[in-house]
C-alpha cells in the first residue's frame, strides 16, 4: 500500500468519526500511535516529551485567567480578538497571546488571523465553573509535586516514600500538613477535589461498583442489620446517591468523612445519613452488613492503610463484608495511565496503586481475608489505556 492510499484511509476515518465504533477507534489510535513513534525523528520526539507538561499548565492558566469564559460569545461561531480577551479578563495581552499559542497547538482554538481567534467546541468544556475545569485545577496540583520528584529523591535518597506526613507533597508545598488537611484548609482546592470525585463516579464508560459486585445477594440476606452500608471516606455522598438511585429499596446507609467534607454536603436522599468520622479512630457503626471503601486505600501507605482496615475489622460482625473499590495494578504490562496514577499516589500521599498480591498481603496483616476479586468486564468503550475497576471482597479471617 502506497503512502497516498494510507493518508486517504486515515483522512476518511477522521472525516466521519461518528460512524466508527469504539473498538475500531481504539485500533486506529493504537496504529496511529505506533506510526507516529516510528516516523517521528528522535529530536522532535525528545522535544515533545520535554515540553509535554506545558500543555496542562497552559490549560490551567487559561482556566484561572477565565479565558474560556471570555470566549462565550465566540462559541456562537464569532471570532474573538486578543484585545477583547484582554479587556474582558483584565489580563495582560502579551501573556494571553503566549498562552494562546499553546492552546492553538492543542486545537482548542483556531488562529483566524494575527491576534484573532476562533474557539473550537472543546473550548466550552473549560469554562471556570465546569467540571472539566475543576478536574484540571485538581490534577495540575499533582503535576507540581511530580515535577519536584528529582529534587525530593536527591535529598531523601532513592527509595519509595512511606510516610504520608513527610513525602514529596510536603517537600513541594512547604507545609507540615497532610495532603488532605491542606486541601480542607483551601476551599478552592477542596471544591475541585469534590467535583473530580463526583465526576469519577458518574463516568459513563465505567461500570458501577454495584454492577461489578453482585450486591443483590447481600441486600436479600436476613435478618436485616440496623445499618446495611457504611461508606467510609465517602466524600459528599456521590457513591451512595448513585447506588440509591439504582436501588431505591436499599436499607439504611451512612456516609462518613471528615468534618469539612461532611459540612459541605447540601442534601442527601432519604435513607442516606451523613456522619463525621475519622477512619483512623474506632468505627462507630458496629455490625453493619457492608463496609465500603472506594479509592480510599490507594491514598495511604501500608502503615496507615493497615490501621484503617483494623478499625473496620474491629467493628465487623461475623457476617459483615468489606468491599474495596480500587484499581489493581497488573504485575506486568501496566498502561501509561496506570503507571502515572501510581506516580501521582507516590508524590501526593507516599502511597501506591497496589497489585492483587499487595492487597491480599495488606488485608491479611489487618486480620482480614481476601475472598474474591470482582473485576469489571472491559467493553469496547474502554481503550487499552483506561483504568479498569475492581471490587475486592474481604471478610473476617
Amino acid at each position: 500500500m502506497d503512502v497516498s492510499t494510507i493518508v486517504k484511509a486515515l483522512n476518511d476515518a477522521t472525516a466521519n468519526p461518528a460512524s466508527t465504533t469504539e473498538a475500531d477507534k481504539a485500533q486506529l489510535l493504537e496504529a496511529c500511535t505506533n506510526l507516529v513513534s516510528t516516523l517521528q525523528p528522535f529530536d522532535q520526539k525528545l522535544m515533545d516529551l520535554l515540553f509535554a507538561p506545558l500543555r496542562s499548565i497552559a490549560l490551567r492558566l487559561a482556566i484561572d485567567m477565565r479565558l474560556f469564559d471570555a470566549c462565550a460569545p465566540a462559541l456562537a461561531k464569532e471570532n474573538v480578538t486578543l484585545e477583547q480577551l484582554s479587556n474582558e479578563t483584565k489580563c495582560e495581552a502579551l501573556l494571553i497571546k503566549r498562552v494562546m499559542r499553546v492552546l492553538i497547538d492543542m486545537k482548542i482554538f483556531n488562529e483566524v488571523d494575527q491576534d484573532v481567534f476562533q474557539p473550537t467546541p472543546a473550548a466550552a468544556l473549560y469554562k471556570y465553573d465546569s467540571p472539566m475545569a475543576q478536574i484540571i485545577i485538581h490534577l495540575t496540583m499533582h503535576m507540581i509535586q511530580i515535577a519536584k520528584l528529582p529534587d525530593y529523591f536527591a535529598e531523601k535518597g532513592y527509595q519509595s516514600p512511606t510516610d504520608s506526613m513527610d513525602c514529596p507533597f510536603q517537600h513541594t508545598m512547604g507545609t507540615k500538613l497532610h495532603n488532605f488537611d491542606w486541601i480542607a484548609a483551601n476551599p478552592k482546592v477542596q471544591h475541585a477535589y469534590n467535583v473530580m470525585m463526583t465526576v469519577r463516579t458518574q463516568r459513563s464508560i465505567d461500570s458501577k461498583w454495584f454492577e461489578v459486585f453482585p450486591i443483590e445477594r447481600l441486600m436479600a440476606e436476613e435478618p436485616a442489620p440496623e445499618v446495611f452500608l457504611v461508606d467510609i471516606g465517602g466524600g459528599i455522598g456521590h457513591q451512595m446517591i448513585d447506588f440509591k438511585e439504582h436501588h431505591p429499596d436499599a436499607r439504611r446507609m451512612i456516609v462518613q468523612d471528615i468534618a469539612p467534607v461532611i459540612n459541605s454536603i447540601k442534601s442527601l436522599p432519604p435513607g442516606i445519613e451523613a456522619m463525621v468520622s475519622d477512619f483512623f479512630k474506632p468505627q462507630p457503626i458496629r455490625g453493619a452488613k457492608l463496609y465500603f471503601l472506594a479509592h480510599v486505600l490507594h491514598d495511604w501507605p501500608d502503615k496507615q492503610a493497615k490501621v484503617i482496615l483494623e478499625q473496620v475489622r474491629d467493628a465487623m460482625g461475623l457476617d459483615s463484608v468489606v468491599l474495596l473499590s480500587e484499581t489493581i495494578m497488573p504485575e506486568r504490562g501496566a498502561s501509561f495511565i496506570a503507571a502515572g496514577m501510581d506516580f501521582t499516589m507516590m508524590a501526593a500521599y507516599a502511597s501506591l496503586e497496589r497489585t492483587e498480591k499487595q492487597f491480599r498481603e495488606l488485608l491479611h496483616e489487618a486480620g482480614l481475608e481476601l475472598v474474591k476479586v470482582w473485576s469489571e468486564q472491559k467493553s469496547e468503550k474502554h481503550g487499552a489505556s483506561m483504568l479498569g475497576q475492581s471490587i475486592l471482597e474481604a471478610r473476617l479471617k
